[in-house]
C-alpha cells in the first residue's frame, strides 16, 4: 500500500503538468491569433508581423545557442575528462599553461561540501541582504526572495599558478581560474512581480594574496582576494525579467550587473580578510597602485566601411572605447572616415601592472541603432611599464583589415616633494595631464550632530570633491558613529603648488544626512599644500569637523604621491602591515626592495666568468643585455642597441663571437655579416591572449636594388611551418630608402607548448614590377623560437642573409650573443 500511494500521486502529478503545458500553449496561440486579428482591425501594417517574426526567430535562436553554451559548461563541471575529449574550446587553462598545475583535489572538496554551501548562502541571503535591500529604499519594502536554489553544479578551479619568483619572503601570491558553470535558479518578487535568473554563468582570473606570513597558526595574517580583470558573464532570465531579453536591452542588464561585481571585486576594489589580531587591515585592503598609466588613443587606418554609401565608397564614423577593469574611456566620434585621427589622452590608476589588460573596441556610431562593431585590440599592460613608453600600430582582431595607433606611457609614484617641480616642467599645462596622485581612505567618523528638531539619529553619507572630481559614499542608516571604509583617489590635473599667482587646490569633504540632505552634519577642507610637509606625504588621523559638534570627528589617510617616469626603488615602500613582532620574516627596513607584485621585474644577468690559477678562464661566456627600468625618451618604444656601435652592449669592450650554433664571419659591422644589412625586432609572448607580438622596428644599410642606387623595401613574414596566405603577415613600403623605419607590430595565434617547435622567417623585398628586372629578395632571415627568451619584452638586431644560404635558421643577433675581451 505504501508504494501504490507515491505511485498514483506521481501519475496525477504528471497529468497536471501535462495539463497546464496545454492550457499555456493554447492561451500562447490565442494570443497570437488575436494579435494578428488586432493588427488587420486597427490597419497596423504587415511589416509589424514580419518585425515580430525576425524578433522571435533571433530570440530562438539566440536561446538554442545559450541552452547548448550552458549543456557544455555544465557536462565540463560534471565530467572534465569526458567533456575534454568532446570539445576543445572551453579546455581549462593548466592545459594551454605549463606553468598552470590542476587543482582536482581542492575540486573534489568543494563538491562534497557544496551543499553546505547552498545553506549558508540560501541563510546569508534571507537573513543579511533581504532586510539591508529592503531598508535600501522605499520602493523595494516589499523585495523578498522567493526561491534561492544554488543548483547542483559547484564552481571549479581551471588551474592554479603560484608565484615564485620576484616576490617578497612574507607573501604569496596565486591566480585561480575559476569556472562557475551553474544550474542556479533564483527567484525574487518585488511589488507582485516575480523575476530572476538562472544558468549563471561566470569565469575569469581571481588573485589570492597571502600575507605576511608569520611563525604561528594559521601562518598568514591576511587574504586578499580579487579578479584581475572584468570575468565574463553569461546568464537566462526568468519571470518579467525575462522581457528585457531583447537586443540592446540585455546588454544594460549585463552592464549592470557586471559593473555591481566590478565594484565588489575587481581592482582596484578586492575582499580583505584578516586573520589575526594586529593587523594594518587598510594597507592590506587598500594597497598604494603602482602606478599611473597614460593612454594616447592617436589615430587607425584601413577601416572597414560599416556604412554602405550608394555613390563610392562607403565610410564609417569611428569612436573607441577601451576598457581597464571597472574604467570605461570613450573617444569623440569622427564622422565619414577610415583613418580616423583622434588625438586624445586618458590616464589611469594601474594597481597591478603584470596580469591587467586594456580591452580596446572600435565601433561606428549609428544614431538610432546599436553602434557597429569595426574590430577589437588587447594591450597587456606590462608591456608598457617594463619598458617606459610603448608607442606602436596594433592589428584589429575580428575584422578583415584596420590598424590603431596607440601610445602608452608608465609614471612611476614619487614621495619626494623636490620631484613635483621637476614634473610640472614637463607636463604641458594645455593637456591638462596629471602631476598627482591623492589617494584617500575614508573610514568612519564618530559623534555627529543630530538635526534640529530631529530625535532619531541621522543616516550621514560623504560627499568628497577636488577639482570636478566627485565620489559619495553609500548611507549608513540611523547611526552617529558611521564606518564606511572606503577608498577614494583624485588624479590632481595641476596641484598647482608653489604657484603663488594661482589659486592652492584642496580636498573638500561634507557629510549630509539622507534624512534631510539640505542640512550639513560637518565639513571639512584639507589643502594638499600641507602634505608636502607630512611624513611619507601621508596624513592618517582624526579630523575634526567644521560646523559640526564639538566632538564630531571624522578618520581618514590622506596620501599624495607624485607622478614621474624616473623610477627610484626607495619610493615604493608599502609600510608596516602587521604592528606584532611574531611575525617570521624580517622586518620592512631589512627586506629587499623592489615591487610585490609577481613577475613585473626585469634584471639584467651577467654570468660571472671563471677563473684558473692563472687568472680569468678564456672561455667565453653569454651575456643577456636588458635595460632596468631605464627612463626612455618621449616616443621611443623598446631601448635600441648599444649607442656606441652595433659591437658594443655595455661599457665593457665586447664582441660577436663565432660558434658551432652561428658559423659565420666572427666580425660583424653596421652592413651585417652578410653585407646585405640588419634587421631590429622585439619579441614578447601574450599568456593572456595566446598571441605571439612581433614588432618590426627598422632595417640598416639594406642592400641597392634599383638603378638609382635605392630600393622600396617591405618585410614579410611566415610562422613555420605554416606559409599559407592566411599565415602571412606585410609591413608598409617604404619608398627609395635603405635604412627604413616600419614599427608595425603583428600578432600570430600560438599555444604556449607550441613555440618550442616553430620558426619565424622574414624576408626583407624590395617592392618591383612584374617585368621589372631589379632584385626582388633583399635579403632573409629565420629565428628558431625555441632558443629565444619570448617570456619578455626583448629587443635584438638581426643580420640578413642571401635567400639561398644555408645558415637561414641560425641568424647572427649582435645583442644576445657576445663577449668579454679582456
Amino acid at each position: 500500500m505504501s508504494d501504490v500511494a507515491p505511485k498514483s500521486q506521481r501519475k496525477s502529478q504528471i497529468e497536471e503538468a501535462q495539463l497546464v503545458n496545454v492550457v499555456l500553449r493554447y492561451f500562447k496561440l490565442a494570443g497570437v491569433a488575436v494579435g494578428v486579428w488586432l493588427s488587420g482591425y486597427l490597419n497596423f501594417s504587415p511589416s509589424w508581423i514580419l518585425f515580430g517574426l525576425i524578433l522571435y526567430v533571433w530570440k530562438e535562436r539566440q536561446g538554442q545557442r545559450k541552452k547548448l553554451q550552458i549543456e557544455i559548461r555544465q557536462d565540463t563541471a560534471r565530467d572534465e575528462q569526458k567533456a575534454i575529449l568532446a570539445r576543445v574550446e572551453d579546455l581549462p587553462s593548466w592545459v594551454h599553461f605549463p606553468e598552470v598545475e590542476r587543482a582536482e583535489w581542492f575540486n573534489k572538496i568543494l563538491d562534497q561540501i557544496w551543499p553546505f554551501i547552498g545553506g549558508y548562502v540560501k541563510e546569508l541571503l534571507t537573513n543579511s541582504i533581504q532586510p539591508k535591500i529592503q531598508a535600501s529604499h522605499a520602493q523595494m519594502a516589499s523585495f523578498v526572495f522567493t526561491k534561492i536554489d544554488l543548483g547542483d553544479i559547484p564552481p571549479r578551479i581551471g588551474g592554479v599558478k603560484v608565484y615564485t619568483k620576484n616576490v617578497r619572503r612574507d607573501e604569496i601570491y596565486m591566480d585561480l581560474d575559476i569556472i562557475y558553470s551553474s544550474d542556479c535558479d533564483l527567484m525574487v518578487k518585488l511589488k507582485g512581480m516575480n523575476m530572476g535568473i538562472k544558468d549563471l554563468q561566470i569565469r575569469g582570473t581571481m588573485r589570492v594574496i597571502l600575507k605576511p606570513l608569520i611563525s604561528r597558526m594559521p601562518l598568514f595574517g591576511g587574504l586578499s582576494v580579487f579578479f584581475l580583470n572584468n570575468p565574463s558573464i553569461d546568464f537566462n532570465l526568468k519571470g518579467i525579467a525575462d522581457a528585457f531579453d531583447l537586443p540592446g536591452l540585455r546588454e544594460m542588464v549585463e552592464d549592470i550587473i557586471a559593473e555591481q561585481i566590478a565594484n565588489i571585486m575587481v581592482l582596484p576594489n578586492r575582499i580583505a580578510v584578516p586573520m589575526i589580531e594586529g593587523l594594518n587591515l587598510s594597507l592590506l585592503k587598500y594597497p598604494p597602485p603602482e602606478g599611473v598609466l597614460r593612454i594616447y588613443m592617436i589615430e587607425a587606418r584601413n577601416l572597414v566601411s560599416a556604412d554602405v554609401a550608394l555613390l563610392g565608397k562607403g565610410k564609417s564614423d569611428p569612436y573607441a572605447v577601451l576598457k581597464f577593469g571597472p574604467e570605461k574611456f570613450k573617444t569623440k566620434v569622427i564622422n565619414n572616415s577610415v583613418n580616423p585621427e583622434w588625438n586624445e589622452v586618458f590616464e589611469t590608476i594601474i594597481d597591478c601592472k603584470d596580469a591587467q589588460v586594456i580591452d580596446l573596441e572600435i565601433r561606428d556610431e549609428d544614431p538610432g541603432s546599436k553602434d557597429d562593431k569595426i574590430g577589437t585590440a588587447a594591450i597587456d599592460i606590462s608591456s608598457s611599464a617594463s619598458n617606459g613608453t610603448l608607442d606602436t600600430w596594433l592589428p584589429l582582431e575580428n575584422v578583415k583589415k584596420g590598424d590603431v595607433h596607440i601610445k602608452l606611457v608608465w609614471m612611476y609614484l614619487a614621495n619626494d616633494p623636490i620631484v613635483l617641480e621637476k614634473t610640472m616642467k614637463q607636463v604641458d599645462t594645455s593637456t591638462e595631464l596629471a602631476t598627482c596622485v591623492l589617494m584617500v581612505n575614508l573610514d568612519s567618523a564618530k559623534d555627529l550632530p543630530r538635526m534640529r528638531k530631529q530625535i532619531a539619529e541621522p543616516s550621514p553619507y560623504v560627499v568628497l570633491s577636488l577639482g570636478p572630481k566627485m565620489f559619495e559614499t553609500e548611507e549608513k542608516p540611523n547611526t552617529d558613529s558611521p564606518v564606511w571604509e572606503k577608498p577614494f583617489r583624485f588624479l590632481v590635473h595641476n596641484p598647482q603648488i608653489q604657484k603663488l599667482d594661482l589659486q592652492i587646490q584642496k580636498l573638500d569633504l561634507q557629510i549630509l544626512d539622507k534624512k534631510n540632505p539640505k542640512e550639513s552634519l560637518g565639513d571639512l577642507t584639507i589643502p594638499l599644500k600641507s602634505l608636502l610637509s607630512a611624513p611619507d606625504m601621508t596624513l592618517d588621523q582624526n579630523f575634526s569637523l567644521k560646523n559640526s559638534g564639538l566632538d564630531s570627528k571624522i578618520n581618514m589617510r590622506l596620501c599624495l604621491r607624485i607622478l614621474t617616469t624616473e623610477n627610484n626603488p626607495a619610493w615604493r615602500s608599502e609600510g608596516t602591515i602587521l604592528n606584532t613582532n611574531s611575525s617570521s620574516v624580517d622586518p620592512p627596513a631589512a627586506q629587499k626592495e623592489g615591487t610585490t607584485s609577481p613577475d613585473s621585474a626585469q634584471k639584467s644577468k651577467v654570468e660571472p666568468a671563471k677563473t684558473t690559477a692563472s687568472g680569468v678562464d678564456p672561455v667565453i661566456k653569454k651575456v643577456e643585455v636588458t635595460q632596468i627600468n631605464a627612463a626612455k625618451p618621449e616616443g621611443q618604444v623598446i631601448p635600441p642597441a648599444s649607442s656606441g656601435g652595433p659591437n658594443t652592449v655595455t661599457s665593457t669592450e665586447v664582441r660577436q663571437r663565432k660558434t658551432k650554433s652561428s658559423p659565420v664571419p666572427a666580425e660583424s659591422d653596421a652592413k651585417g655579416a652578410f653585407g646585405r644589412g640588419r634587421i631590429q625586432l622585439t619579441f614578447r609572448y601574450s599568456a593572456q591572449r595566446q598571441k605571439l607580438v612581433v614588432v618590426v622596428h627598422k632595417c640598416q644599410n639594406l642592400l641597392p636594388c634599383d638603378s638609382d642606387n635605392l630600393a622600396d623595401p617591405y618585410v614579410k613574414m611566415y610562422l613555420l611551418p605554416d606559409k599559407s596566405s592566411s599565415g602571412k603577415r606585410k609591413t608598409q613600403v617604404v619608398k627609395n630608402n635603405l635604412d627604413p623605419v616600419f614599427d608595425e607590430t603583428f600578432e600570430f595565434s600560438l599555444k604556449q607548448e607550441e613555440i618550442a617547435d616553430r620558426d619565424l622567417e622574414l624576408t626583407i623585398r624590395n617592392d618591383t614590377k612584374f617585368f621589372s628586372s631589379n632584385i626582388k629578395v633583399m635579403g632573409v632571415v629565420t629565428i628558431d623560437l625555441s632558443k629565444m627568451d619570448i617570456s619578455k619584452a626583448a629587443t635584438e638586431w638581426f643580420d640578413l642573409h642571401p635567400e639561398d644560404s644555408d645558415d637561414a635558421e641560425k641568424p647572427v643577433s649582435v645583442e644576445s650573443d657576445v663577449e668579454f675581451l679582456e
